[in-house]
């Protein structure tokens, strides 16, 4: 016969199980949404970085257009020079610098052909990134929103979770109930625990048999050898 007290202690520690996990949803809740929102965040940062970089890539074309423009209408003033000049060696001299030129602006083409393809492919990743950038961050959103009503009808629950909670407590003595509460500060749920086959099911350790026959009789609270929670027949 298990002591009088059991049946309002695992009243007790039914809610308070129930109210320890809503709290445990609403602490997790907060962490959850925290992640999406990074997730919207580097979402937007890549789409940030890839249209930078294109641009960057833009920049350093027309810079490379520039600088050939500049280089041909050097060219164009070197020979022009040319045409003007009585002396042979200042006539191969001007050679020399259109020829130098030249070489460089077949330089820069040569890089201008590698940004252009440079250009393609991360035009291919930012078109592909913009496509799918307002589905994503749609999708996370209404993650984030589904998270945000739950964690509304969770602090709900915990209200009436609470006050049933403190209902169950008015049914046992300020005794019975501080020595439950004692035991929760250091033993996880539950610390009230069925014996069977003589076995803590709390602990899942064989208990004594003057434990066993103490929570036979029922007459007070039996607390296990081992782990110290209240314990009681499971039949």
């Amino acid at each position: 016969m298990a002591s009088p007290h059991i049946e309002n202690l695992l009243i007790i520690q039914d809610r308070d199980q129930v109210v320890r996990g809503l709290k445990d949803q609403l602490q997790a809740i907060p962490l959850v949404i925290q992640k999406h929102e990074a997730e919207i965040q580097a979402e937007t940062d890549a789409l940030e970085e890839s249209k930078s970089k294109l641009q960057t890539l833009e920049v350093q074309r027309k810079n490379l257009d520039i600088q050939v423009g500049s280089a041909e209408e050097q060219i164009n003033k070197y020979k022009n020079q040319q045409l003007q000049v009585k002396k042979n060696e200042e006539f191969q001299a001007l050679t020399h610098e259109i020829e130098v030129l030249k070489k460089k602006i077949s330089d820069m083409e040569e890089e201008e052909i590698g940004l252009l393809l440079d250009i393609d492919e991360e035009m291919v990743v930012f078109k592909k990134r913009e496509g799918v950038f307002d589905q994503d961050v749609a999708k996370i959103r209404e993650s984030i929103s589904t998270l945000e009503a739950k964690n509304a009808e969770t602090e709900k629950q915990l209200v009436e979770a609470e006050a049933n909670f403190e209902a169950s407590k008015g049914q046992v003595k300020d005794t019975i109930f501080n020595r439950y509460y004692r035991l929760t500060e250091g033993i996880k749920l539950p610390v009230v625990a069925p014996l069977e086959l003589q076995t803590c099911q709390g602990c899942h350790l064989r208990v004594s048999n003057d434990t066993l026959e103490q929570a036979r009789k029922g007459e007070e609270l039996t607390t296990c050898d081992n782990c110290g929670r209240i314990v009681y027949l499971a039949s």
